[in-house]
């Protein structure tokens, strides 16, 4: 055991054997278990009460009003609730609910108030109501919740100051200081403190504070210290692609349960967990009862989590409410007749199933048609665990596993940019700009929570991730502590064995004089564009030949791009032949789906639940356009819509397209491209290079080329932004740079060398590495390795 967890165990020792008298609260709730683990191997007896800061405290502001705390899955609804009864008019009252919940709770932790927001002077007035329509709510949830004895800790933030720590209350670790729980753990005894010792390189140790933002800063102010690394066992890897992280885990695993002598443990730590299920079926799962995944897995991903969901599709189809009891028997049945067959997971998601279920049941009456909404929000949240064995000596944890334990060697990873650190929770009125001392919070936790588990490590890998194709760079804080510590970071890359019987036969089409000359000939779009660049063998099944899909491969991706056209078509009507609905757009938009031309959309099963989604999501749009008085998409701007366009990429190749809108926006005529989408990663434009360096040296054609493209053959065109319908407000346009717009005559120069060198060559060949291929549906043509043996049924 670490030093500091040696004291607490001796703290405790004196009233063994009964330890009920003690509470030991840790201030993540991811180190209860293995505290308790630890307790009970070394002490046993009467145990004392081992509880998270957030049970904690539930429990302490239950002692001072008569009220429950709500469970956190019954805070979405116990929201929708109050805004169906105080909202009457709200039509999807489930969504809002989930983009408020947060931005209330963050609001209330760091007493966010009109008299301490930061930057305020650049508030409009409609910026102003709205701020105080939020704090307005907040509170008026707070006193319907109280009315209903029930509350949230989080909104019940100042009653912390009437907390004190107990004499036999031992508190370990640091949680996020928003300020009142700074005050709270200020009041703690230095005693009763126990705050793993971060670690750090020799000279940052050996120095007083540091002149920034830092771990040693947080825990010096508490009188704690940091241990310092003396040849320290730490390297630094850089994996060569995402699909490296499950071979070198694999090899990692193996290697330590091969070697591993008595207690000898290995900790996983998964900074993103997002990649838990990866993991899990491409490594984990095939060691066993050796392995112990103390992560979350995404409830959605199941079978039972897709059942579920079918079944609320249906019945919104119907307009009926999901029989969720019914669903409820099925699942408990299943799980009873089959415990002993299915793996480990199966039966933990059923089990996640039925509660699930039964919570959904137990609201119906309260909540009526709109628990539907809710019941979609709580289904993608939810996550489940393949529970296991805390003496496993393969430990898979989260970021925040601190609880005093051990480990002869760790991986922790990937230390990615966007990941570790990870950004600020950032919303209107509560974010970096706003709240300037939630960045510095956030950061020391983090960087406090991550240099702990290095300390406990006795040799120890971190590891990024480098994978241009799903746009993953290593972060700043790799390269910080590869500075640190003095330790160079190493690149490992992985290859796959060539399966017996391929051998070097590679699957290609040849070209031939009539093959270039169609090549050569075609009428290029941006998507046929993107597809020639980045896999030539797909273009040409595609494009030339006309290869579809069958249609059982058809998925709900399907519905949403049929949406999207829908939703084209809408936006293209009501801001040219229809503006007389600007003001009142709902008739329209029923209008339209009613219609004839829309009845292949309509007849698809499951649809109606997408219909609504989208009519909300244009309705949440509108509300905040109107308040800010900033209106790009309901508003009389167009110059055209779904006007054609053709063009020659540097007089040799064809181009055509569409643009979904030409607007005049202040003034300047701006292609606008509308995506029923969420903004994803893979759109935003890299720091270190532009556009065309990306393209010049990585074949990667960046998604804001289509608009570089569109604005230099459009005449007249002065800017050019991307749209995204699903995204907040923050993030729902993305202007592209008058500098990447500038630099279009390069671009297209760089294009057409390279479709000349496509068409010049002797094949089309696959793109196996490019971003084209991942979720790809013409697999099997390209004999792609290891196609037959994904089950694509549950991709």
């Amino acid at each position: 055991m670490a030093p500091d967890s040696e004291k607490l165990i001796a703290l405790l020792q004196k009233d063994y054997p009964d330890l009920s008298g003690w509470t030991v609260v840790c201030a993540s709730d991811r180190a209860v278990e293995p505290m308790q683990h630890l307790v009970h191997g070394r002490l046993g007896g009467i145990l004392p009460r081992v509880e998270g800061l957030h049970a904690y405290l539930n429990r302490k502001i239950s002692e001072q009003k008569p009220w429950h705390p709500a469970p956190g899955d019954e805070a979405l609804l116990y929201l929708t609730q109050f805004i169906t009864e105080n909202f009457p008019g709200e039509m999807a009252p489930a969504r809002r609910a989930a983009a408020q919940l947060p931005l209330m709770t963050r609001l209330a932790e760091y007493q966010v108030e009109r008299q301490t927001i930061a930057g305020s002077e650049r508030f409009t007035s409609g910026q102003w109501e709205q701020f105080e329509k939020t704090l307005e709510a907040a509170e008026g949830f707070r006193r319907w919740l109280s009315r209903k004895n029930v509350f949230l800790a989080e909104l019940e933030a100042d009653r912390l100051d009437g907390i004190l720590p107990g004499d036999r209350e031992i508190f370990v670790g640091l949680p996020e200081l928003t300020p009142p729980k700074e005050r709270f753990y200020r009041k703690i005894k230095k005693e009763r403190l126990f705050i793993d010792p971060p670690l750090y390189g020799p000279e940052p140790a050996a120095a007083g504070s540091l002149p920034f933002d830092s771990a040693k800063n947080l825990i010096q102010s508490f009188g704690g210290g940091v241990l310092a690394a003396r040849e320290a066992e730490i390297e630094f890897l850089r994996l060569a692609g995402l699909h490296a992280a499950a071979d070198w885990v694999t090899l990692e695993v193996s290697r330590f349960l091969s070697r591993r002598s008595g207690a000898d443990r290995l900790m996983i730590c998964l900074l993103d967990e997002s990649l838990a299920p990866l993991l899990w079926n491409r490594s984990l799962r095939g060691f066993g009862s050796a392995v112990n995944l103390a992560v979350w897995l995404p409830f959605s991903a199941t079978s039972a989590g897709r059942r579920l969901l079918a079944q609320m599709n249906q019945a919104a189809q119907t307009g009926r409410m999901p029989d969720f009891r019914k669903f409820t028997a099925g699942c408990a049945a299943e799980l009873s007749a089959n415990r002993q067959h299915y793996i480990r997971e199966e039966c933990e998601a059923l089990e996640a199933a039925i509660s699930l279920s039964t919570l959904l049941e137990d609201w119906r009456e309260r909540l009526g048609r709109h628990l539907a909404g809710a019941a979609i929000q709580l289904l993608e949240a939810k996550k489940f665990r393949v529970t296991g064995s805390r003496s496993a000596p393969v430990q898979i944890v989260g970021f925040g596993h601190v609880s005093g334990e051990t480990f002869s060697r760790g991986l922790i990873f990937p230390v990615d940019s966007g990941i570790m650190p990870v950004p600020p929770f950032e919303g209107p009125f509560i974010n970096p700009a706003h709240v300037p001392q939630m960045r510095k919070n956030v950061f020391e936790y983090q960087d406090l929570l991550f240099r702990q588990m290095l300390a406990r490590c006795g040799s120890v890998a971190v590891a990024a991730v480098d994978d241009a194709i799903r746009e993953r760079t290593p972060g700043y804080y790799a390269s910080l502590l590869s500075e640190e510590f003095a330790k160079p970071v190493m690149k490992a890359v992985f290859r796959q064995a060539t399966p017996e019987g391929r051998g070097d036969v590679s699957c290609f089409i040849p070209i031939d004089e009539p093959l270039r000359a169609r090549l050569r000939a075609f009428s290029y779009s941006y998507s046929s564009l993107s597809k020639i660049l980045a896999c030539p063998f797909l273009f040409y099944h595609q494009y030339l030949l006309k290869v579809a899909p069958p249609s059982f491969m058809d998925d709900d991706e399907k519905i949403n791009l049929q949406m999207g056209t829908f939703i084209h078509r809408f936006l293209q009507q009501i801001s040219t032949v229809r503006k007389d609905r600007l003001g009142d757009w709902g008739p329209l938009f029923d209008e339209l789906w009613e219609s004839a031309d829309n009845e292949a959309l309509r007849s698809m099963e499951g649809v109606e639940i997408y219909r609504l989604n989208a009519k909300i999501i244009l309705q949440e749009i509108d509300e905040e356009e109107r308040a800010s008085g900033r209106r790009v998409l309901f508003a009389d701007n167009a110059i055209s819509c779904e006007e054609k366009f053709r063009g020659a990429i540097a007089g040799r190749y064809s181009i055509t397209g569409r643009s979904d809108r030409l607007a005049l926006l202040e003034g300047s005529a701006e292609v606008i491209d509308f995506k029923y989408s969420k903004k994803g990663s893979g759109f935003s434009l890299p720091a270190r290079e532009t556009v065309l360096e990306r393209f010049q040296n990585r074949n990667i054609l960046h998604p804001a080329a289509q608009l570089i493209l569109y604005s230099h053959f459009i005449p007249d065109v002065q800017g050019a932004r991307f749209y995204f319908l699903k995204e907040t407000s923050k993030d729902r346009v993305m202007e592209i740079p008058a500098g990447e717009l500038g630099a279009a005559d390069g671009l297209v120069s760089a294009i057409a060398g390279r479709l000349d060198e496509i068409v010049q060559g002797g094949r089309l060949a696959p793109g196996y590495d490019s971003r084209e291929c991942e979720y790809c549906r013409l697999q099997s043509l390209c004999g792609k390795e290891g196609y037959y043996r994904t089950d694509r049924g549950r991709r």
